[in-house]
């Protein structure tokens, strides 16, 4: 055990290793160095945890203070911590340069770097939240509700812009690293996590830029186009920036979908890796997949989204895969030439959820040779349900999907994905916008009006959604998709079956058409759409924010052209069916 006088000198040598933002801070921390250099072992309260960062919280002498542990262990960082370069020291020191700059930030108290322990010290930002979930509460709190949402976004352009003044970059600019004071309302925001940050002697137009488009990438899908127009307005006012205001639009908006390009890529790379999100699976008898272990989404009212697993979890629920889908709990969904999907009960650890589960068949016998050279349908389907989810387009969550080869001949293929309890398209329109022959109907009129404009206007969103991220989809129909909605609430779209979906290097006009009119044929067997309803979702997938005046009719009269020959070819197609099933063996 070691003596008193070796705990005084290990504590006053870590001591000469800290730099105190000011006297004040020195008074409080001074004497609590070895205490912050192992959390742990004396009562912080561990708030995240990654594999590059650690955050604590404690109550100190009646200040909240928050502790920040460095322990990255990539190479990068090792070389940079033996140069001594250190994160934390350059968090605090960025930190003080914007709050002497006006730019609010959270008040740094010490940092320090030695001995392979990084550590920086801060003041708690209290009451706050992130700028993402405080937004998303907005409209839920009546008429003032958007009138915070315009100070919020004046703020946040005057703070961006004078970052960019003070010639800072921040690498990690999104609305989770923003907190919002909920005791001051909108117009109280602080920056945080600059340990990502850079600062140069000059920013070029484009280096900022290409910043902005970091904020533009994350709010772009719940912002409209004026709130981003009125935040470069203060952002600009605030930087003294050359050029007009539309020039710096259309340079920010070029620079947000390379970098979604960017991020989806890397998001799509990570569904195939061993992460914190996700498992490489090797089975007995030579079953090989992958699983989720967490979800970062959660979208479509996942229960499954706010769990965790492990991988020796999934190894023990997908021991025997031949018998996922036998037992007295299967319900049989399909059975058919081209798959079987049964419905049941799957436990995953101390977790029992409801799920499909797909196994596919083949009809044709070239598709034996061609599986040799690319993944199987279950794996693909894993993997393209993880890229709509990335991208914000509401699918059932993908769970696990292996297969089992021989070589490069594929035998057997498994998909899991979560249950959805949500009724399907063409059923949530009877339920709640037909008109009963007796009774009452569930919404009055101008609630059901209301109601089918949202969902017909989401069905050509969805559509939009799905080209712009270049996927085409062959077999997109009323009947693979859901509709979830709570009163008070605006629905949402969850596409389902996965299989006719194919991402596409290029998505030509006719390919795109394609797909609009699969949906307008759909529509066609909904007897409560009706044409004011299809020209709705015509709409919906046509309109962009800021387009003006659309001169609509050509795109409608050829929308019926394509869908008539479509209900034409259906109708043959069914004729010939059923001569052959009349027809004597």
């Amino acid at each position: 055990m070691p003596s008193a006088t070796t705990t005084k000198e290990s504590t006053a040598g870590l001591s000469g290793k800290v730099a105190y933002a000011d006297d004040a801070a020195a008074a409080l921390l001074e004497g609590r160095v070895a205490e912050l250099s192992a959390p742990d072992r004396h009562g912080w309260e561990t708030i995240k945890h990654n594999a590059s960062r650690t955050v604590y919280r404690k109550e100190l002498d009646g200040q909240l203070v928050y502790l920040k542990h460095y322990h990255s262990q990539s190479l990068i960082h090792r070389i940079a911590r033996r140069l001594g370069a250190s994160d934390a020291r350059g968090e605090m020191r960025f930190s003080q340069h914007l709050r002497a700059g006006g730019v609010p930030t959270a008040h740094p108290l010490a940092a320090m770097c030695s001995n392979g322990i990084e550590w920086l010290a801060m003041r708690a930002v209290a009451p706050a939240e992130p700028l993402d979930a405080w937004h998303g509460r907005q409209s839920d709190t009546g008429p003032q509700g958007p009138l915070q949402v315009q100070q919020a976004t004046k703020a946040l352009g005057r703070i961006v812009g004078r970052m960019h003044a003070a010639g800072l970059i921040h690498k990690d600019l999104h609305s989770g690293n923003i907190l919002v004071r909920t005791d001051r309302g909108g117009e109280a925001l602080v920056l945080m996590d600059l340990h990502r940050a850079v600062k140069r002697r000059w920013l070029s137009r484009l280096a900022r830029a290409a910043n902005l488009a970091q904020l533009y990438h994350d709010r772009l899908d719940f912002t409209s186009r004026t709130e981003r127009l009125r935040f470069l307005k203060h952002y600009l006012a605030s930087h003294n920036a050359g050029g007009t205001l539309r020039g710096w639009q259309r340079l920010v908006e070029l620079h947000a979908r390379r970098y979604t390009r960017k991020m989806h890529a890397q998001r799509d790379r990570r569904i195939a890796a061993n992460n914190r999100y996700f498992t490489r699976l090797g089975l007995d008898r030579g079953w090989r997949g992958h699983a989720i272990l967490a979800s970062k989404r959660r979208m479509a009212g996942s229960k499954a989204a706010e769990l965790e697993f492990t991988a020796g979890q999934w190894h023990e629920a997908l021991a025997h895969p031949e018998s996922l889908t036998e037992g007295e709990d299967v319900e049989v969904i399909k059975k058919s030439p081209s798959g079987l999907v049964v419905r049941r009960k799957l436990a995953i650890g101390p977790h029992l959820l409801d799920v499909y589960i797909k196994r596919p068949r083949r009809k044709r016998a070239w598709k034996w040779i061609a599986d040799c050279f690319r993944s199987s349908r279950s794996l693909r389907g894993f993997r393209l349900g993880h890229a709509l989810l990335t991208r914000r387009i509401a699918t059932a969550l993908p769970l696990a999907a292996i297969e089992r080869r021989v070589g490069p001949l594929l035998l057997d293929s498994v998909l899991i994905t979560e249950a959805v309890e949500q009724p399907r398209l063409r059923e949530f329109l009877d339920t709640w916008l037909a008109q009963p022959t007796r009774g009452k109907p569930p919404l009055e009129f101008a609630q059901q009006r209301h109601l089918a404009q949202q969902v017909l206007w989401q069905m050509g969103r969805l559509l939009q959604r799905l080209h712009d991220n270049s996927f085409a989809h062959r077999d997109l129909k009323a009947n693979n998709m859901l509709v979830r909605w709570l009163p008070g609430h605006s629905p949402e779209i969850v596409l389902l079956d996965l299989d006719g979906l194919m991402p596409r290097w290029h998505l030509s006009a006719r390919q795109k058409f394609q797909g609009l009119m699969r949906l307008n044929v759909s529509l066609l067997e909904c007897p409560v759409v009706n044409h004011a309803g299809r020209l709705r979702m015509l709409m919906g997938y046509i309109r962009r924010p800021g387009c003006g005046r659309i001169n609509f009719k050509p795109y409608w009269h050829l929308l019926a052209r394509w869908s008539s020959r479509k209900l034409r070819q259906q109708i043959r197609s069914r004729q010939r069916r059923q001569r052959a099933a009349r027809r004597p063996g």
